[in-house]
């Protein structure tokens, strides 16, 4: 063999160990990024998860605020306010028994005959049980705030309970006296703040009423109410925004563990080329060790026996699919992000079709097996002024939505039609459709057309809040059989800023 030929046999060797080793450090790059989203997603699930508890227990508390403020107002006397508000608490605390009275200051326990609420909402006198009670209260210091004690009394319940009893003075010569026996103790400080809210709001109805005026809160009590209602409002918003992600959650991990998976396997496979490139270097090297020379018939050889020209063509298209999966995980997990973000303080400019699409993406395995999705771009972007987070929060709400209307299938539409001083966003889906009735109610609070459990029935009335704030419009059309079309208008960013 020729000293050229030896040469060029070389190069190639040379040549091969260089693609190896751009190979090696591929699937070291492709394991790391990897074994970094994996944390990623493990992070996002564990917050996913802590979010959408704490969400639920928010919800509850603004449910309990809402409903019992309510209640206040449409009682008629004082007996049927102080039912009112005791049946909603035993059902907010998940109580066993409630009991609220006014009673006679020098005394703070309770009249024998006082009647007492179950956790069905069944009022029995029991004398027995209010003798307990008072029992328990005498030997506790009287207190204007929430306590909370152990009682274990079989006449009262065969197990320990967690009593909480408060006494809030009305006037010089009563107290409003509230108890209830819970099973446990209440694991947040907001739900006590819930509660005291509410104590606060009965005692200012009952000294309202016994005086024959209404009540002036001063200046600092409005400025507090007035932030709480706004904290309340942000805190629904993050809420509902976190209890569609707990809806999504399956579908969200199902897309994020596609590309896992087919990473995982393109690994296996890409280890076992590794192998086969390493028997065909170490087989070329001992013929080159025996023959001194190897000419290109002999190369060649090799390269068909292990099949090379297949490894190496193959082990590109691994790395980038591997890319294109790590690409993939990434953009589900900065959708996440941005849709679970709270805290959002100023508006700005931004593409409404980026951020239908970005809502697309996060709904994606809703909807991608049984309905065909249109989107129609415009040529060019079409910028509104906003704020990113709060509106895919309105987008997701309405396509999860149109994906329930159709649970065997269908076609939703996504178009654009701009306007000299906004854009109209047009949702379209070929569902059951609605009732004038149900349009009518669609975007009152806790409106759900949903079985029990399924809904929360605060999506589109935050979504209605959230269109509002942005200075726009949402409306709704719908005909029974043919389906729904939502119609949301917003101004253009051009005309908000000029």
């Amino acid at each position: 063999m020729s000293d050229s030929t030896s040469s060029n046999v070389n190069d190639k060797i040379a040549l091969l160990e260089r693609r190896i080793s751009r190979e090696k450090k591929s699937r070291q790059m492709a394991e790391q990024l990897l074994a970094e989203k994996s944390r990623e997603i493990y992070a996002s699930n564990q917050m996913l998860k802590d979010a959408l508890l704490e969400s639920e227990q928010k919800r509850d508390e603004l449910q309990f605020l809402l409903s019992t403020s309510g209640s206040l107002s449409l009682s008629g006397n004082n007996e049927n306010l102080l039912t009112n508000v005791t049946e909603l608490t035993c059902t907010f605390l998940h109580a066993v028994w409630g009991i609220s009275a006014v009673q006679i200051k020098r005394n703070s326990t309770f009249d024998i005959y006082t009647p007492i609420c179950d956790r069905n909402k069944q009022w029995t006198n029991n004398t027995v049980f209010i003798q307990q009670i008072n029992a328990q209260l005498a030997r506790q210091p009287a207190s204007k705030e929430w306590n909370i004690i152990d009682v274990n009394h079989s006449a009262i319940y065969p197990h320990t309970l967690k009593m909480m009893y408060c006494s809030k003075p009305i006037d010089e010569g009563s107290v409003l006296l509230s108890a209830f026996l819970l099973k446990q103790e209440p694991n947040s400080s907001e739900t006590l703040d819930a509660l005291t809210i509410i104590q606060r709001q009965v005692r200012t109805f009952l000294i309202a009423r016994k005086n024959g005026t209404v009540i002036s809160e001063t200046k600092d009590n409005l400025n507090i109410i007035t932030q709480q209602l706004s904290s309340a409002k942000s805190q629904l918003m993050q809420s509902e925004k976190m209890a569609s992600l707990g809806q999504l959650a399956a579908g969200i991990a199902h897309e994020i563990n596609n590309p896992v998976g087919y990473i995982r396997s393109n690994l296996e496979v890409l280890s076992s080329h590794i192998q086969y490139i390493s028997a065909f270097m170490a087989a070329t090297k001992a013929f080159i060790a025996e023959q001194k020379l190897i000419n290109d018939e002999h190369y060649m050889g090799l390269v068909k026996e292990y099949d090379m020209e297949y490894i190496i063509e193959d082990t590109d298209d691994i790395v980038t699919s591997n890319i294109e999966g790590v690409d993939r995980i990434s953009e589900i997990v900065n959708g996440l992000k941005t849709f679970s973000h709270q805290g959002e303080t100023d508006f700005s400019a931004l593409p409404i079709g980026q951020i239908v699409s970005a809502a697309l993406n996060v709904v994606k395995n809703e909807v991608k097996y049984k309905h065909d999705v249109q989107h129609i771009l415009n040529e060019q972007d079409i910028y509104i002024f906003g704020k990113l987070g709060q509106l895919q929060q309105v987008f997701v709400n309405i396509f999860v939505n149109a994906a329930q209307a159709m649970p065997d299938g269908g076609s939703i539409k996504i178009e654009y039609v701009l306007g000299s001083k906004s854009c109209q966003i047009l949702v379209s889906d070929t569902g059951s459709g609605m009732s004038s009735t149900t349009q009518n109610q669609l975007f009152d609070p806790f409106y759900t057309t949903k079985p029990v459990g399924e809904g929360t029935g605060l999506g589109l009335s935050i979504s209605y809040s959230i269109i509002e704030s942005h200075k726009g419009t949402i409306e709704v059309e719908s005909t029974e059989g043919v389906g729904t079309t939502f119609i949301i208008t917003l101004p253009l960013a051009s005309k908000v800023l000029g």
